[in-house]
C-alpha cells in the first residue's frame, strides 16, 4: 500500500517507520520545506546496549542509528516528487482548488489516463490510506483540502475523542473512515546540539504487537485490514472508542500535577473515581475502578517500558491537554453524575491556564 501520514510528530514518524517495512509510506507536514527531509527515528528495545539516549542527555551511537529504518518528510507541494500532483492555482478541479503547493490531485492524472480512452473502469487513486495524527477539526481548510484532492480510499484518524469520526465523515466524504489507535510509545527527543537531524524521535513497540488497533464499518474494515496485514489488529469500534475512559482520567491528573509521576500515585482517588464516571458514561455498566489496582497498573507499566515511564509520561501528555480536556468534558456531557470528571476537568483547567 501506499500510506500517507499527516502530521511529522512522533507518532507520524514512529507509525511511518514501522509500516514502512512493507509499506511506502511518506510524512507530509504542512510545513514548507525546500527539499524532502530524511528522519531516523530509533527503535528501543529491552537488550540495547545503554546510550546517551537513555540517560538525561539526549545522544545518538552508530548502532542506533543503524537499528532505524528511514522516513522521508515532505511538504504538500513535495509530494508530487512522490507520486503525487501539485495543485495549480487555476486547477479546474472544484474540490481540490487550492493555493499553488497546498496539496495535490490526482484529478489531473486520472483525466490524463482516460483521455481518448472508452472505458468506466476506475483509475488508482495516488494514496491508497491518509492517516491523521492531529484532530480532524484542527486542520486548516488548506490541509484539508489537499488530502481531498489526494483521494484515498481510506482515512484513518488517532483522535478518539468522542465525534471526531463524524467530523471526519463530513471533511472527507469520499473516503471510508476508520478509527487507528497506535499500539507503541513514541516521543520527541528534546532539541539539543548533540542530536543529529532527523534523529529526534524514539519509539518502542512490543515485540510481536502490531503497530495499530483499528475499528470501523465492518467492510472497509476488513478490506484495509487484509491490505495492511499482520501490523494492524481489528476490534469492535465501540471497544476502542470507550477504552480511553479507564486511562485518560490518570492522564489528566498526571498533567494537571504538572507530569510528576509520584504525585500521581499519592493523588489517585480522585482519576480512579472520574474513570468509574467515565465508563458508566459511555458503557452505562457501573465498574468500581479501585486505587490499589490502578497503582499495580502504572507501576507495571513503569517497569515493562524500556522508554522510562515517569518521564515519558508527563512530556508527552503536556503536548495533549486539549485533547484530554475535550476527552473529559465529552463524558461530563454524557454521564448523569459526573462530580468526580467535573472536579478533574477543574484541576486541569486550572494547570493550563484555563485554555
Amino acid at each position: 500500500m501506499r500510506i500517507l501520514f499527516q502530521g511529522a510528530g512522533a507518532v507520524g514518524i514512529a507509525g511511518a517507520a514501522l509500516l514502512g517495512r512493507r509499506h511506502e509510506t511518506v510524512v507530509v507536514t504542512r510545513t514548507p520545506l525546500e527539499r524532502p527531509r530524511a528522519a531516523y527515528p530509533r527503535r528501543v528495545r529491552w537488550l540495547d546496549a545503554p546510550t546517551d539516549s537513555d540517560t538525561d542527555e539526549p545522544g545518538w551511537s552508530v548502532t542506533d542509528v543503524a537499528a532505524t529504518r528511514r522516513v522521508t518528510i515532505t511538504d504538500w507541494a513535495g509530494i508530487d516528487d512522490a507520486g503525487g500532483f501539485r495543485i495549480a492555482s487555476a486547477d479546474d478541479d472544484p474540490v481540490a482548488s487550492g493555493p499553488l503547493g497546498s496539496g495535490v490531485s490526482v484529478a489531473r492524472a486520472r483525466a490524463a489516463a482516460q483521455h481518448g480512452k472508452r472505458t468506466r473502469s476506475r483509475v488508482p487513486t495516488t494514496w491508497d490510506l491518509v492517516v491523521l495524527t492531529t484532530r480532524p477539526g484542527d486542520l486548516d481548510a488548506a490541509v484539508a483540502s489537499a488530502i481531498r484532492a489526494v483521494a484515498p480510499r481510506w482515512l484513518a484518524i488517532t483522535s478518539q475523542v468522542g465525534g471526531d469520526v463524524g467530523v471526519a465523515k463530513g471533511l472527507f466524504p469520499g473516503a471510508e473512515v476508520v478509527v487507528f489507535s497506535p499500539a507503541f510509545l513514541s516521543e520527541r527527543l528534546a532539541p539539543s546540539p548533540d542530536i543529529e537531524p532527523g534523529h529526534e524521535v524514539r519509539f518502542w513497540s512490543p515485540f510481536g504487537a502490531p503497530v495499530f488497533l483499528a475499528a470501523g464499518p465492518k467492510h472497509p474494515l476488513r478490506a484495509l485490514a487484509r491490505e495492511l496485514g499482520p501490523t494492524v489488529v481489528t476490534v469492535p469500534l465501540d471497544l476502542l472508542i470507550s477504552s480511553p475512559t479507564l486511562f485518560i482520567p490518570y492522564v489528566a491528573q498526571l498533567s494537571a500535577g504538572g507530569g510528576e509521576w509520584e504525585r500521581l500515585l499519592d493523588h489517585l482517588r480522585l482519576p480512579s473515581d472520574a474513570a468509574a464516571e467515565a465508563v458508566r458514561a459511555v458503557t452505562g455498566v457501573p465498574v468500581p475502578v479501585v486505587p490499589a489496582v490502578a497503582r499495580a497498573v502504572l507501576e507495571a507499566a513503569d517497569r515493562i517500558s524500556p522508554i522510562p515511564m515517569r518521564e515519558y509520561a508527563g512530556r508527552h501528555f503536556a503536548r495533549h491537554e486539549g485533547q484530554t480536556l475535550a476527552m473529559l468534558d465529552g463524558w461530563i456531557s454524557a454521564a448523569r453524575e459526573h462530580e468526580a470528571l467535573s472536579a478533574l476537568a477543574a484541576e486541569l483547567r486550572t494547570h493550563t491556564g484555563g485554555r
